[in-house]
């Protein structure tokens, strides 16, 4: 029987939500305290500490998935006036704890050593593009504007890691508006030493705040330091020490210089090769290429699955459910389905060894896992075991449609 996904506001559900919200971040500040007297106290090895964190952060990550769908949900669905606001803070809220969850994972590996280099094509316009929608996107501020400025003399189309330079350019773009006194804050990207090989770039992000006195300046890059601002939006202090972080790992520095009442300047030069072949970038998602597909959600986590299985029903799939590993294997070799959505994480028969069953007699279906695991440390086993591909919790609509559509058309995605 396939889960009801008619989802009303009620004054119960509002305060269900906020309870276990409330109970998240209660965990996540005990996290925090844990990690931060981490440092005095060596009783665990780094890999110990690595893997708890990384379990944590995955049964963490669960609920918030689906306080974090049910929450955008409700905005949909024509709320009343009252009720507009208070939804507007849950979803802010839970999208923050996410990040929250991520910074700390992120500082962890930085320090364990575990952070990987990954050099891949990409179109320098295209990244800037995003950063710069994905602040806005997280704005608690309105009327902030930020304004972005490229040398034309720098090639677009670049070799480098972008997923670290788009992380560092969220943060600083986040700090500068959360400092910058609701007054326009500005990217500018700056090209040195360019031939048709390679190039130099100098990124900089400048505010209009009050600015920072210079004996502060050390102190914010500190774990969990902040400043007083007059935004009080959400912040951890963990932004500014991930950016050094990150572009330790990239041979680079931050260089800040700010002048009292006038702004600051935070900066940072990194180099990239450069590509003579254009990046392909990917297409806008055609929902009706995977309409009408069938669908077995395995889950053990009933919220979870309701949510799964309401995404995919809204575009036309039909998707049952499946509440366990063992299950799954009965189901798939008994019916006939197009993808298998596999969690990880489930009593009895996890979802490794129950793909390692299916794959003992079927070789052909798709099989995606529905995890709050890093895919850098996991994909390698999840693809030897036979998994098809592999989709990071809390996920977005179209990011989940993207990966069926990928599993339907190449049979392989990451």
């Amino acid at each position: 029987m396939i889960l009801s996904a008619n989802i009303s506001i009620t004054p119960f559900l509002l305060s269900l939500i906020f309870g276990v919200f409330g109970i998240l971040c209660i965990v996540i500040v005990c996290l925090l305290v844990i990690n931060k007297k981490e440092k005095h106290h060596n009783a665990l090895k780094t890999n110990e500490i690595l893997a708890y964190n990384t379990h944590l952060s995955h049964e963490l990550r669960t609920p918030l998935h689906a306080v974090t769908v049910i929450s955008k949900s409700l905005l949909e669905n024509a709320p009343k006036a009252s009720q507009i606001e208070d939804l507007q803070i849950l979803e802010r809220a839970s999208n923050y704890l996410v990040k929250l969850i991520n910074d700390s994972l992120l500082l962890k590996k930085v320090d364990a050593k575990k952070l990987g280099q990954h050099q891949e094509s990409f179109e320098l316009d295209s990244l800037v593009y995003l950063v710069s929608k994905t602040v806005k996107k997280q704005l608690t501020t309105k009327g902030t504007e930020i304004a972005i400025n490229i040398d034309p003399k720098i090639p677009n189309h670049l070799n480098g890691d972008p997923v670290k330079l788009t992380q560092v350019l969220i943060n600083l773009l986040n700090n500068a508006v959360k400092f910058g006194e609701k007054k326009p804050v500005l990217l500018k990207l700056e090209g040195r030493k360019i031939t048709n090989k390679s190039c130099e770039i100098s990124f900089k992000v400048l505010d209009q705040g009050k600015g920072i006195l210079k004996e502060d300046q050390r102190e914010i890059l500190k774990h969990f330091h902040q400043l007083e601002s007059k935004n009080k939006s959400f912040g951890s202090g963990l932004g500014l020490p991930i950016v050094v972080a990150l572009l330790k790992t990239l041979n680079s520095q931050l260089i800040i210089k700010s002048q009292i009442n006038k702004g600051s300047e935070f900066s940072f030069s990194l180099g990239f090769k450069v590509n003579s072949a254009a990046v392909k970038l990917p297409q806008k998602i055609n929902t009706a290429l995977i309409e009408n597909l069938s669908v077995l959600v395995v889950d053990d986590n009933l919220i979870n699955q309701m949510l799964t299985i309401k995404t995919l029903e809204k575009i036309g799939i039909k998707a049952m459910p499946c509440h366990s590993g063992s299950e799954a294997v009965q189901w798939v070799a008994s019916k006939s389905f197009d993808l298998v959505l596999m969690d990880l994480y489930m009593p009895v028969m996890t979802g490794q060894e129950a793909t390692k069953e299916i794959r003992k007699t079927n070789t052909s279906i798709p099989i995606v896992a529905l995890t709050a695991l890093e895919k850098d440390n996991h994909w390698k086993e999840l693809a030897q075991i036979g998994f098809s591909a592999m989709l990071h919790k809390p996920y977005e609509e179209d990011e989940l449609y993207q990966v069926i559509l990928l599993t339907q058309t190449s049979g392989k995605a990451l």
